[in-house]
């Protein structure tokens, strides 16, 4: 028996990883795509009917989310209407108290829906450039929390990611109901948040859609699907 979860995404060819992922990682999952465009009864009749929410990484968020004006936010590609319409999601995600994975742009978003902000610019200590097919290489070392969900699903406190981002998750602002759970030692940076307790809630900077369908016999690899497995197991312990 299938398992539906929802997916944001800016459009359905920037999705194409994440499906690929869930396909290898979590193949009783059925997966409706949240984008923007979409009529408010899609994404309601949707959200009523998932059991988890998949947050995807994509464009900067636009500072008014965060009651911030532009200060280093790439103007030139927002998307306002996906901004609502991830926010609509989670709003539903949490009302049912459904799972939630959140990647890359998703972990911002998640952490601005629970009250947080964001540092606009961090400069290009954690930008990777390599092309599409090299998207699975680890780009630097996280450290994990030892006591957190995270680190159980990974199965270790010391993890190498290939994160590229320029913007992070405000430590001042990390957000109402979540604790940071992994950091990169290179500056700090956050790396990593979830939802303290039973319910699945976690999110991380880096990309492991990509690492999940990297070489075979590299820890990455097992540490990304092991995550995304995580997710599956927890949607498919969601009740009606």
């Amino acid at each position: 028996m299938s398992i539906r979860i929802c997916m944001t995404g800016s459009s359905e060819r920037g999705v194409t990883a994440y499906l690929d992922a869930l396909k290898v990682c979590a193949a009783d999952l059925e997966v409706s795509l949240l984008l923007p465009g979409q009529a408010a009864g899609e994404l309601e009749a949707a959200m009523a009917a998932a059991r988890g929410l998949l947050v995807t990484g994509g464009v900067d968020i636009h500072p008014r989310e965060y009651g911030r004006d532009p200060a280093g936010t790439e103007m030139e590609t927002v998307q306002p209407e996906r901004d609502a319409l991830e926010r609509r999601a989670l709003r539903h995600a949490d009302s049912r108290e459904i799972p939630i994975l959140a990647i890359c742009r998703g972990m911002q978003m998640l952490a601005v829906h629970c009250g947080g902000g964001l540092l606009q610019d961090i400069g290009q200590l954690h930008r990777d450039g390599r092309l599409q097919e090299e998207k699975w290489r680890p780009f630097h070392a996280v450290e994990v929390d030892p006591a957190s969900r995270l680190a159980r699903v990974l199965g270790a406190s010391r993890v190498e990611v290939n994160s590229r981002h320029h913007q992070a998750i405000d430590p001042s602002r990390i957000g109402s109901g979540l604790s940071v759970t992994a950091r990169s030692p290179l500056d700090a940076t956050i790396e990593g948040v979830e939802a303290p307790g039973e319910r699945f809630v976690i999110g991380v900077q880096w990309h492991p859609e990509n690492m999940a369908l990297g070489p075979e016999a590299t820890p990455e690899r097992a540490q990304a699907r092991a995550l995304f497995a995580a997710f599956a197991e927890a949607a498919n312990s969601v009740r009606g």
